[in-house]
């Protein structure tokens, strides 16, 4: 009997040792602080871009993008920016004043040339781009019906 308890004893020392190369059994978990994935500005993903608004101008100023795309406008100034459409398809649209860090975004659905504008800043050169935005390619199906696949 006292043979059995010292055996019991040293194997759960060794269970508890784990003795693997680190990898968990079962789900692995972790929690900390969520880094949001980064964008580069003037890239379409994922049905969305990002323009960057700094040292007073629209990083790009110049953009193509397919229809139905998301345009994040982000004010990484130190002044107040705007973002202002003052010409091209659909319904007007107008941020107001974005303060220092905020976003504002608008989903372009109509195909055409945009002129946006950022009525905030003081002086003769205003940030000005233009957007052109262009019919979506459709994806067409690959064998079994799903799009981008493989049978």
């Amino acid at each position: 009997m006292r043979y059995l308890g010292l055996f019991i004893a040293t194997a759960l020392v060794v269970a508890g040792c784990g003795g693997g190369g680190g990898a968990a059994a079962g789900p692995v978990s972790s929690s900390g602080p969520y880094a949001p994935t980064f964008q580069p500005p003037c890239q379409v993903l994922e049905g969305r871009t990002v323009v960057d608004i700094r040292e007073t101008e629209y990083v790009c100023d110049e953009l193509t993008i397919p229809a139905e795309t998301q345009v994040i406008w982000t004010n990484s100034d130190e002044v107040e920016h705007s973002v202002t459409k003052t010409s091209g398809p659909g319904a007007d649209f107008n941020s107001g004043p974005l303060q220092p860090g905020s976003t504002f975004s608008q989903v372009l659905d109509e195909t055409g040339e945009y002129k946006i504008v950022d009525e905030e800043s003081k002086g003769d050169t205003r940030p000005t781009m233009t957007i052109v935005v262009e019919e979506k390619e459709e994806i067409e199906p690959a064998p079994g019906g799903q799009p981008g696949g493989t049978p």
